[in-house]
């Protein structure tokens, strides 16, 4: 790792170099880990409870950090028995494209969420829908595959009506032009700003809420 010097980046920032470095730092799990080292100098214990994890997961996770040169041994307090070590890490990582693509961070990310998204989406329907309710696997009229939630007796469910599980699932391949792209991506990023970084207003749960949009390069 070596230091970004002469650019805009937050102040501290390292530029990393090394593969090993760039997928742990690239991965939300991983990086929220790290989060209390990255923020000051301290102590594995005082990690441990900044992270709410066992002190022995979070030695272990210090100690394996260390050996990737994430985390620099800081200074060492005496004291009787095993002397206190505290443990820093930079505030911020730049990983270049060519040590780390978009593929690999996003799959490696995105993965993770849409697993939680799956579980929690399982988890509303059956809290929701009773025994009756499945899945329907068939063709349109001009033969696309779809799958749809039905009764056994043939009943749709609408996600918008007022009285069902409020959940949105489903990917859509939609033309457009350049402009109704563009348009349509500062739509989607104009409905989720009012909600975004607000303290919690009283009352309220926890939606998760992805947005993914991209250009196609070709049938997948």
């Amino acid at each position: 790792m070596k230091g970004a010097e002469g650019s805009s980046l937050p102040p501290g920032t390292v530029t990393v170099t090394d593969p090993r470095q760039a997928e742990v730092v690239t991965n939300r799990t991983e990086l929220r880990r790290l989060k209390p080292f990255m923020e000051r100098e301290c102590t594995v214990g005082q990690a441990a409870q900044a992270l709410g994890l066992g002190l022995g997961t979070v030695f272990k996770l210090a100690q394996r950090y260390s050996r990737l040169g994430l985390l620099t041994l800081t200074r060492t307090e005496p004291r009787d028995g095993r002397a206190l070590r505290y443990y820093r890490a930079p505030p911020a990582f730049f990983v270049p494209l060519s040590v780390r693509g978009l593929e690999q961070v996003g799959q490696r990310n995105r993965s993770a969420e849409v697993a939680r998204f799956e579980a929690n989406l399982s988890r509303v329907m059956r809290e929701s829908l009773g025994a009756r309710w499945g899945t329907l696997s068939a063709f349109t009229p001009s033969g696309e595959t779809y799958l749809e939630i039905v009764s056994d007796t043939g009943e749709v469910f609408e996600p918008l009506d007022d009285g069902a599980p409020l959940i949105l699932a489903g990917w859509n391949r939609l033309p457009l032009t350049l402009p109704e792209a563009r348009a349509l991506q500062r739509e989607l990023v104009e409905l989720l700003l009012p909600y975004l970084g607000r303290a919690a207003p009283e009352g309220t749960e926890l939606y998760q809420v992805g947005v993914l949009m991209v250009r196609e390069g070709g049938e997948g």
